[in-house]
């Protein structure tokens, strides 16, 4: 008999459990997410009745309820750890994504640089259209190899100009280029460059270098005087905007002395 009874009891309190007698807390929802989720539904559904009766006590009973709160808890650190292993797979495979394009880069930065540093320079230099004018940034290892020898390219191009042609050949060269090609060809652009390095370069070595330059300054002086002594006014207005000519004036000029009519001492 006695038996019997305990028996009675728990399949009672096992039936009440199961029709909802006893609250359930956090924990238990944190393990029985579905029931979870049935009771924030049961418990927004009540509210929202409450607040359409414009019953104010019931919304704040309601909201306090302790049972609600450990429903909404349990989902809400669910969704959070659910949030966090996801992001946690995100950012693993974002790293790795980042490790095989760095491997990738690696590998074809070298390659790129020796067929970069090969290239005819007017092919090279056709590749800022493709590469924009910034190495910075998530750029291609072509793109930044460009970037990396865009400078010491075109000086190479520079002095490569400079040692086929110089003086007035190279403004010639310009000239004609310019002319044939169109002002906005590489090669034109390369020619300007050139020849206005040329020039400046000359300047500056004739004024380290006063000997040299007071030879060639009294080699205009003197033929300048001729050709005004004979009336060849245009023969010495060539001469003296001449390369030779006009970058000995330029430099002469740091030592106070100003056109051809005098010979330098």
């Amino acid at each position: 008999m006695k038996s019997r009874t305990i028996l009675f009891s728990l399949s009672t309190m096992v039936i009440m459990a199961n029709a909802g007698f006893f609250d359930h807390d956090k924990a238990y929802y944190t393990s029985h997410l579905e029931d979870a989720e049935e009771k924030i539904k049961t418990c927004k559904k009540e509210i929202a009745i409450a607040r359409i009766d414009e019953d104010k006590e019931k919304v704040m009973t309601l909201m306090k309820d302790k049972e609600c709160k450990g429903a909404f808890d349990a989902v809400r650190e669910h969704r959070r750890k659910i949030y966090k292993i996801e992001r946690e797979v995100k950012q693993k495979k974002r790293a790795e994504g980042k490790a095989k394009k760095k491997a990738i880069f690696n590998k074809e930065y070298p390659e790129q640089l020796v067929t970069l540093e090969k290239m005819p320079y007017a092919e090279f230099y056709m590749i800022k259209d493709s590469c924009g004018y910034s190495g910075f940034g998530n750029v291609s290892a072509k793109c930044k190899a460009y970037h990396d020898i865009k400078q010491k390219r075109e000086n190479q191009a520079l002095e490569d100009l400079i040692l086929k042609y110089n003086g007035d050949d190279l403004i010639a060269y310009r000239k004609k280029t310019c002319k044939e090609q169109g002002y906005q060809n590489v090669n034109c652009g390369l020619a300007i460059s050139a020849a206005a390095k040329d020039e400046k370069d000359t300047i500056a070595r004739l004024k380290m270098d006063k000997v040299s330059l007071k030879k060639v300054f009294n080699e205009c002086s003197v033929q300048v005087k001729v050709f005004r002594k004979k009336m060849k006014w245009n023969d010495a207005n060539a001469l003296t905007q001449g390369f030779k000519c006009r970058t000995a004036m330029a430099a002469a000029r740091d030592f106070g002395i100003f056109g051809l009519s005098k010979p330098m001492k």
